[in-house]
């Protein structure tokens, strides 16, 4: 058995507000870092230049990307929205991500069309959204 599985408590799962929650103050975060980024290269005048452009726009859709999947796969299993809201993502083990695994949970957290996943949390056992049945991750509440 493992550590996960032997979870039959919905208590240790982290609620719909605490995920909702977190991912606003992430998203507020990623936000406000992207316009600051893109205010610097106006001022470094990098936006005016055509040759940029792809580059920038490569940078603003990634950036998300990398940030979840770095901070959820780093020993905190947390990105700062979930480290604010005490709570952490663990795989099918009750581990810590790996930055793949981390990264595949972040591709549909990128992409608005895909934000209703989150409903399916709603309607699963273990709370889990689309992106988390995908990459075979849970949601806990960091003192579990």
């Amino acid at each position: 058995m493992t550590f996960i599985s032997g979870y039959s408590l919905s208590e240790d799962y982290a609620g719909h507000l605490q995920r909702i929650g977190a991912f606003a103050i992430d998203l507020a975060l990623v936000t406000a870092v992207s316009w600051v980024i893109a205010l610097a290269a106006e001022f470094a005048s990098l936006l005016s230049d055509p040759a940029t452009m792809p580059l920038m726009s490569a940078f603003h859709l990634l950036m998300p990307w990398f940030y979840y999947a770095a901070m959820e796969s780093s020993p905190r299993g947390a990105t700062i929205g979930k480290m604010i809201l005490g709570i952490r993502v663990t795989d099918d083990g009750g581990y810590t991500p790996t930055f793949g695994r981390a990264a595949l949970r972040a591709i549909p957290k990128c992409l608005p069309i895909l934000w209703p996943g989150y409903l399916a949390a709603v309607f699963t056992q273990r709370r889990q959204a689309f992106h988390d049945l995908i990459a075979r991750t849970l949601v806990l509440r960091s003192g579990t």
